[in-house]
């Protein structure tokens, strides 16, 4: 008998304590969502951020050497990512994404660049769009579509003179 009456003790003494203990099961009911919720809103943020803006938030670098004699200036101007569905000679289709920097030898043609950058998008379309996938493979392919877009991209963008073209990334996959 003496048992039951201490079961009982403790179970009023249970009931008189105040419950500061929080159950497991709670505690992964209320958390886990706000984690998930969490990591949605990072994903989300890191996805649709303007990914080519730089470490200052704008499209372009500036490479300036002061210690030169003619003070050199270098500008890495970036182009947006470009998507590009090519044809194939069996019919299928294949997609060429890229990025790809513009470099210009001043820094004040930027405004003008960046006035320019819808016809210079569209002329690195238009022209891309024309090749197939083994025109653009291997070495000689990349550095045939570098020489041919620096030319055009000169022509649509005179008098500012670009001087390179930098890939970023290019990747050719199936559509």
């Amino acid at each position: 008998m003496t048992d039951l009456n201490d079961i009982n003790d403790m179970q009023e003494e249970e009931e008189q304590q105040p419950s500061s203990h929080i159950s497991k099961k709670k505690i992964i009911i209320f958390l886990l969502p706000t984690l998930i919720a969490i990591g949605i809103v990072v994903g989300m943020h890191h996805t649709f951020d303007s990914s080519n803006k730089n470490i200052n938030g704008q499209p372009y670098s500036i490479l300036e050497q002061p210690n030169s004699e003619n003070e050199k200036t270098i500008v890495f101007y970036d182009i947006p990512p470009v998507a590009v569905p090519v044809r194939n000679p069996d019919g299928t289709q294949d997609v060429i994404n890229f990025k790809l920097s513009i470099e210009l030898n001043n820094k004040n043609d930027i405004p003008n660049i960046e006035i320019l950058l819808p016809r210079l998008y569209d002329v690195i379309i238009a022209h891309t769009r024309e090749l197939t996938k083994e025109e653009v493979q291997g070495a000689n392919g990349l550095y045939w579509l570098k020489e041919e877009l620096l030319y055009r991209l000169n022509l649509a963008a005179a008098p500012i003179k670009i001087s390179d073209i930098d890939f970023k990334s290019i990747d050719v996959s199936k559509k």
